[in-house]
């Protein structure tokens, strides 16, 4: 079926270009575009009248044969149009340009002598024609006057369909980066980009390379889905645009201060008692500090402009514990934008941030001698030339550079081995994790018109090469009590990948406008590669089993090769253009994560399982307490029966391929009144040839129910859960895995988003949002998609082993959050999700904004972990409930507000703002011990995570 599917919509999108039909709208992914219209007052098109767009950027054009003028690749904001034409009077306009967004204007010229048509309103139409994918534009009058945690990920929050793994209240969790998901992608198809750039993470594929200073944004657009042949992926794409200079000096300052004075009491005395938090106080922001100013302006009017930033953000957490999390961002940029001639332009950018943490990941299971201290700044270059060739060409290309990485060091040093108590609580230290993950990036595309036609046509290439590596303390020892004295230990071996990956893709569209009617499509090429370097790593003292090894380099472990369709088209129902129906399919090939060839390296995170006693009673291993006379209890990521293996003990199938998603997308978009628009999307997604690496060889019929696991919990009520372990006969060498397709299985999303957008005017904005999705799996042959029928909370490959997911047919999907996320939140798509903000200008310079967020509840999977099935490769996590929502943690309603005292000398503003955060001052939990084995405070069903309380934040802005 699925094959079928792809050859039917591969001919049809083939047979459309063919006809000269298919193609993208020309969105220029970070800049925005003019197409100016050019007609007599009976309607005919008038060519060779002089179009003049002054702005930002200053543009002359001459309307060709069709009567029309195109500006492409126009930084965001404010333009100015005026046309002239010998014998007819002159057409004036004010237009507002939005990132990937085509502004078009229809210029009626009365002839000399009659009234002169002249339109100073804003024009820019609530509708866009030529869009092709589901955008939501956040502009500078959001960004500014909408009360938000000032970071992207907060941005991101207020977008229909996307969900996180967090609640951040006034900023206390822009010092961690958030998980998040839309529309049934995998999290690794997330993109993000700089002007245009991509700096998407490929050492930790879907995340960002940066932290962010917020007042350097002019725009962000966040996209989810759509037919445009330049988006590689069907992941959460946010695009950032950042400020530039202009023709005049302008600059802004701010500073944002909070602290605990300014801050409410959210927690229970029970709870807090419960959690051993001294303070009674609960999870609290210490002091939150944000400032610094930008400054832009002409070196040369009209020929070079230039803006820069300096910044700094300072944010002080105390857990529920009472330990201190601090984090530190220091933020620089520099752009400079040239003109050649009319002709020519480029600009140069440079951004670094540098993110300085103490206190990593401490709370209630991480104390602070086990959290970690980060360094590690992060840079950014890139260069931009724009070229016009006649009336018909334009061009751009880019080069660009960013060189990345971080270091996580333990707290409690390297010279002690840590331990997990019974509570799952670790003492002592952690271990250390350090990565350098530099990319490179060249890319080139152009515009063609030609008549009604428009073709967009363009190629890039990219290298991301990563070193990674994690280093275990001590005698790399790590033991878990199992009812102290007794203990369970693992035994760790250091680790290091290095890898390199090199993508290459190109895209071809056309755009037909047939009057009401825009075909839009287009095909897309992308080569995907990731590789293996030498990497090499130092034995285990003491253990026989866990040798140095040495990997060697191996070329070309993936190479993905996809061609993918888009095809669509949008219809003007009324002449006026006021609704728009539209329509679309969309194939998308996943994103390769750059360090996936590590999967083949005879370096894997290897570790062997013992039981032990702990003798002495300092609660750690050594390695005269471990019983090795009741022999290996487990292993994973080496083999034991040949430890010095030089290949790997996993592999790649030959016939691998990228997974695939198949996108419908149904459409209407009204323009209720000038400045207002509603829009409605239903979207189908069928997801094929998702990858998965189970054991080599190993098939169900491998494993058997060796018992069950029952008993009676609070909450949970009564379980009984059958046990599988598998053959001994049947373990392949060293646990060794196959990544390949996942065949018999796939994955369906459908939901519907509605929107409604009113832009600022008559002294006040708005947007507002709502979300319902579904995504579920389907074992559509479980013999070829189940393996280990041992249900567990989420699929995930943590130590020791991958262990499989709820595995219900038609169950939803649930992903567990990790690295930078919360360890013990479980994403499951929202049923529903609504966010509302806006703001309005008032008298006496009193300005008003307020953002409300509000969704389901996280899902409560209900386990127990380290399960002795009697499987040889060691235990597992057993899933209690029957379906992973049976039980919720209450809804998230997150509401802040703005209180704003402007003054104005001249152009010169100073505002005070008054921001307000979690204004009901909601409790609402949002993370719990899930895990049965667990007792004590942090133990089974106990709260470890509540929202932050109620903060005020005072600041202060400055803009000239």
């Amino acid at each position: 079926m699925t094959c079928h599917l792809r050859t039917i919509t591969t001919w049809l999108a083939a047979i459309i270009m063919a006809l000269g039909g298919v193609s993208t709208a020309s969105a220029q992914v970070f800049t925005g575009r003019v197409d100016v219209t050019i007609e007599d007052a009976t309607g005919g098109r008038l060519p060779g009248v002089s179009v003049d767009l002054t702005g930002p950027l200053s543009q002359t054009q001459i309307s060709d044969a069709q009567g029309q003028a195109h500006f492409l690749n126009l930084p965001v904001g404010t333009y100015a149009i005026k046309t002239s034409l010998q014998g007819f009077n002159s057409y004036a306009n004010t237009v507002q340009v939005v990132s990937g967004a085509s502004t078009p204007v229809m210029a009626k010229l009365g002839v000399a002598g009659t009234a002169e048509t002249i339109n100073v309103t804003a024009a820019t139409p609530v509708i866009d024609l030529k869009r092709d994918t589901t955008t939501t534009n956040v502009t500078l009058e959001e960004l500014q006057n909408i009360p938000s945690s000032r970071d992207p990920w907060a941005v991101m929050q207020t977008v229909p369909t996307v969900y996180m793994d967090r609640v951040n209240v006034g900023g206390a969790e822009s010092g961690q980066q958030s998980n998040y998901n839309a529309k049934g992608a995998q999290a690794t198809d997330n993109t993000w980009s700089i002007d245009g750039v991509p700096i998407t993470d490929m050492g930790s594929t879907g995340s960002s390379a940066f932290y962010y200073d917020f007042d350097s944004f002019q725009e962000m657009a966040v996209t989810t889905g759509g037919a445009d042949a330049q988006n590689a992926t069907g992941g959460v794409q946010l695009n950032m645009i950042l400020r530039k200079g202009g023709n005049k000096f302008a600059g802004d300052a701010r500073v944002y201060f909070e602290n605990q004075s300014l801050q409410a009491v959210n927690i229970s005395p029970t709870l807090a008692a419960a959690l051993g938090n001294t303070s009674g106080k609960g999870n609290r922001t210490d002091k939150y500090q944000d400032y610094g100013f930008d400054l832009g302006g002409p070196l040369v009017k009209d020929r070079l402009s230039v803006w820069g930033t300096l910044a700094k953000t300072d944010i002080n957490l105390l857990t529920l514990t009472g330990d201190s999390d601090r984090t530190e961002f220091k933020n620089y940029a520099f752009k400079a934008d040239g003109v050649v001639n009319p002709s020519v332009r480029g600009n140069f950018t440079f951004y670094e941030n540098n993110k300085i943490k103490s206190g990593r990941s401490v709370g209630p299971v991480r104390p602070p001698e086990t959290a970690w201290n980060q360094t590690g700044p992060t840079k950014y270059f890139k260069g931009e030339g724009n070229f016009v060739v006649g009336s018909r060409l334009f061009a751009t290309a880019k080069v660009a550079h960013v060189s990345g990485g971080f270091v996580l060091a333990p707290v409690g040093g390297l010279d002690k081995d840590y331990y997990l108590d019974d509570g799952g609580v670790a003492h002592n230290s952690f271990y250390q994790y350090q990565s350098d993950r530099p990319q490179a990036y060249v890319s080139g595309d152009g515009n063609y018109f030609a008549g009604r036609h428009e073709v967009k046509f363009g190629g890039a290439w990219r290298s991301t090469p990563v070193t990674t590596e994690q280093i275990w303390p001590a005698s790399h020892l790590i033991a878990t009590w199992d009812g102290y004295p007794n203990m369970f230990v693992q035994v760790a071996r250091d680790y290091k990948a290095a890898t390199t990956a090199k993508y290459i893709n190109g895209f071809v569209t056309d755009t037909l406008s047939l009057n009401r009617l825009t075909i839009i499509g287009g095909i897309r090429f992308d080569h995907q590669e990731s590789s293996l370097a030498e990497a090499t790593v130092p034995a285990v003292p003491g253990i026989a089993i866990l040798p140095s090894v040495t990997a060697p380099a191996v070329p070309g472990v993936y190479k993905w090769n996809n061609v993918t369709p888009r095809v669509g088209f949008t219809y003007a129902l009324d002449e006026a253009r006021k609704t728009v129906v539209r329509a679309s399919y969309a194939m998308f090939a996943s994103q390769l994560p750059g360090s996936e060839a590590s999967f083949v390296s005879p370096i894997q995170y290897s570790y062997a399982y013992y039981n032990a006693v702990d003798k002495n009673g300092d609660g750690v291993a050594q390695l005269n307490e471990i019983l090795f006379n009741q022999g290996l209890q487990g292993f994973s990521g080496f083999d034991p029966t040949n430890p010095s293996r030089l290949s790997t003990v996993n592999k790649v199938d030959p016939n691998i391929k990228a997974p695939i998603t198949h996108e419908f997308l149904i459409g209407l978009d009204k323009e209720l009144l000038p400045n207002v628009s509603v829009s409605g999307t239903f979207t189908y997604r069928r997801m094929v040839d998702l990858l998965w690496d189970p054991l080599t060889g190993v098939r169900p019929s491998n494993y058997t129910q060796t018992g069950t696991l029952s008993g009676t919990l609070p909450e949970l009520g009564a379980f009984n859960v059958p046990l599988y372990a598998l053959n001994a006969s049947a373990v392949p060498a060293g646990g060794g895995e196959t990544e390949s397709n996942r065949q018999g299985y796939h994955q369906r999303y459908l939901g519907l988003e509605l929107s409604a957008v009113k832009r600022m005017s008559s002294h006040w904005m708005a947007r507002l949002g709502f979300s319902t999705n579904d995504w579920r799996e389907y074992f559509d042959d479980p013999n070829l998609s189940i393996v280990d029928p041992t249900r567990g909370p989420a699929p995930q490959t943590p130590a020791p082993r991958p262990f499989a997911g709820p595995q219900v047919n038609g169950g939803l999907v649930i992903r567990k959050a990790g690295g930078s996320g919360k360890s013990n939140i479980f994403l499951v798509a929202p049923a529903y999700q609504i966010v509302a903000n806006g703001a309005y200008q008032g008298p006496w310079g009193l300005n008003f904004g307020a953002n409300l967020v509000t969704r389901q509840g996280y899902v409560e999977p209900f386990f127990r972990s380290s399960v002795s099935t009697g499987d040889p490769l060691g235990r597992k996590q057993v899933l209690l409930v029957n379906n992973i929502d049976d039980f919720r943690l209450p809804a998230v309603t997150s509401l802040d507000a703005r209180v704003e005292k402007r003054f104005t000398f001249g152009s010169t503003h100073v505002a005070f703002d008054f921001d307000v955060f979690n204004l009901a001052n909601a409790g609402t939990v949002l993370g719990k011990q899930y895990d049965a084995r667990l007792t004590g405070a942090t133990g089974f069903g106990n709260t470890l995570e509540i929202m932050n309380p109620r903060i005020a934040r005072l600041g202060l802005r400055f803009t000239f």
